[in-house]
């Protein structure tokens, strides 16, 4: 295992060995998803997702990439990244954004670079309402609404898909955003329930829309490890034209707090191994390790990190 690992940082990623390590690994790839593991809330998920998109844009020519949340907050996130105006950023990863929106400044002439491929989850009303203000140019009284409740955005939406049909011609250059805003088959309700099978489809949908032969993802870990049979990860790897093409990084926090409870759960079948294996090869606060060589711990994903004391 000790030849397999590689430590890395948040400030200069991943080094020349890994980066020529993983340009092998990963090209028979269409989809790398980055587990969010141990917790939501941990602050490593400002920067760790640029890491990523770094290294896969000078790599492979990553354009477009997908977190965990509603088409209403891709809308905003792309208006953003366009334009660095804040007053649509209504948005948790603040840092993130502003960091990705300089990168992008520096690869791109006109600004655009990469940018969300569309929201594969449920609407956030708080990001889903302000979106559908900024894309109905007129807005009638239903979208001039500011209320942000689940129940008032679940009775609005039903009420705006019957409105959609004459959207084509009304506006056309954004229709295809505003419908899948109002369409989304996922609930502000669902929060914690199964909601791996609609992400999935969204995903794919949006995927094939866009045409790019590689994308990233960043989701929390019961999406991504791929040995769970109704995982977003494992249904999408058994899609026809995704088969065996996505590869997980599932991440293990070691002693790491957050305002909620920090958990590795859905890593708990090798937890174990990698108290005794792994953590005492990690020197640094973030190791990587490459596991296609050790189909025990690769059935969880083909790659995992250590996070050490991260808060």
């Amino acid at each position: 295992m000790s030849t397999h690992k590689y430590g890395f940082t948040l400030d200069h990623g991943f080094d020349v060995r890994t980066c020529d390590t993983l340009r092998v690994l990963l090209k028979p790839y269409r989809l790398v998803l980055q587990a969010e593991g141990g917790s939501h809330d941990l602050s490593i998920y400002l920067r760790l997702p640029l890491v990523w998109i770094r290294f896969l844009h000078e790599s492979f020519g990553l354009q477009h990439f997908f977190f965990e949340g509603g088409h209403g907050g891709a809308v905003l996130q792309r208006q953003y990244l366009r334009t660095g105006d804040t007053s649509v950023l209504h948005l948790k990863y603040k840092t993130f954004w502003e960091d990705l929106r300089a990168y992008n400044t520096g690869i791109s002439a006109n600004g655009a670079g990469i940018s969300p491929g569309g929201g594969v989850d449920f609407e956030r009303p708080r990001q889903s309402v302000p979106a559908l203000q900024l894309l109905w140019k007129k807005p009638p009284p239903l979208v001039a609404d500011t209320s942000t409740g689940c129940d008032a955005w679940t009775a609005r939406v039903r009420a705006l898909q019957k409105q959609l049909p004459d959207l084509k011609s009304e506006l056309p250059d954004n229709y295809q955003d505003i419908s899948d805003i109002i369409n989304n088959p996922g609930s502000c309700n669902d929060a914690l329930r199964n909601r791996n099978s609609h992400m999935a489809e969204r995903l794919k949908d949006f995927a094939e829309r866009e045409g790019d032969p590689l994308y990233f993802g960043e989701f929390g870990e019961a999406h991504t490890v791929l040995n769970a049979k109704q995982s977003l990860a494992h249904l999408i790897n058994r899609s026809p034209g995704w088969e065996n093409k996505v590869c997980t990084v599932n991440l293990y926090c070691y002693q790491c707090t957050a305002d909620e409870p920090v958990s590795n759960w859905p890593l708990k079948g090798m937890e174990a191994d990698i108290q005794k294996y792994f953590l005492p090869l990690c020197d640094t606060d973030f190791t990587l390790f490459d596991l296609t060589g050790f189909p025990q711990y690769a059935a969880y994903g083909q790659l995992l990190i250590v996070a050490k004391g991260q808060h």
